[in-house]
């Protein structure tokens, strides 16, 4: 195992992670939760071993953010899911795709950290695209269940920090801590949590309540990662803008208010 190439680390480590994630749905209730909190840990070190080569400073956590949240969401979200055969090997499925797709993902930052590389931009939108995945997981499950309003700020407030900071320091790959990636994902990770706050007094379904933070999620980040990048124009803010708005329309829209 020791030898083994990058490709076929990334591969083992889908292997057993979506092996556990399948297990956590066929063992004892009382010891799913623990499994969960296994597998998330299992995800950072097998990470940790697929990426081994060159990861420095900052990288030790920002290259794992989303490996270990994506792993626990989904894990948990499974969870919520009707026990049915053809939806644990379809929802299996999925994991296997997307915790492969995140290596490759971080595998890419970690190189493009030291160099140029073309791929870079790719990465960057799948990378962001898995991002509010987590996000719309995480959420779902935190709605259903119903915990105080405060709570689900605080919880959202937390999981969106970390999920923000990879986010934007995927767009200038620093290996040194930067003080304004913790500024602007904790004033993103704020206004995502208190949008959840308000939405705790909502009659709204769990689906419209992850859309639409994820819809928030992506519209800030998304301003935030141009602003980074030098590309920030009217335009662009115009288009994220535009996609928050519609969400939020379609979100009030489909409410039950009676």
């Amino acid at each position: 195992m020791i030898f083994l190439e990058k490709r076929e680390r990334f591969t083992l480590q889908t292997i057993i992670l979506t092996s556990g994630v399948l297990i956590t749905q066929l063992i004892w209730q009382d010891v799913r939760f623990f499994m969960v909190l296994l597998l998330s840990i299992v995800a950072f070190i097998l990470t940790a071993w697929s990426l081994k080569e060159d990861i420095e400073g900052s990288e030790w956590i920002l290259l794992f953010i989303l490996p270990v949240f994506f792993t626990a969401s989904l894990s948990l979200f499974y969870f919520l899911l009707p026990p049915r055969w053809i939806i644990r090997l379809t929802t299996t499925a999925f994991f296997a795709l997307g915790t492969y797709a995140i290596l490759l993902v971080e595998n890419i930052y970690n190189v493009a950290a030291e160099r140029s590389i073309q791929l870079l931009r790719a990465a960057q939108s799948v990378g962001l695209l898995l991002t509010l995945t987590v996000i719309f997981l995480s959420s779902n499950i935190i709605y259903s269940l119903r915990l105080p309003f405060w709570a689900n700020m605080l919880i959202m407030t937390l999981i969106s920090f970390f999920l923000v900071l990879q986010s934007l320091w995927s767009v200038i790959l620093d290996k040194h801590f930067n003080s304004k990636l913790y500024f602007y994902a904790a004033i993103i990770a704020v206004g995502v949590g208190e949008l959840s706050m308000v939405l705790s007094f909502w009659p709204i379904e769990n689906a419209s309540f992850s859309l639409l933070l994820s819809a928030t999620y992506y519209s800030l980040v998304g301003v935030i990662q141009q602003y980074l990048s030098e590309k920030l124009f009217m335009n662009i803010i115009r288009e994220y803008i535009l996609v928050f708005v519609m969400t939020f329309f379609l979100t009030f829209v489909i409410t039950r208010w009676g």
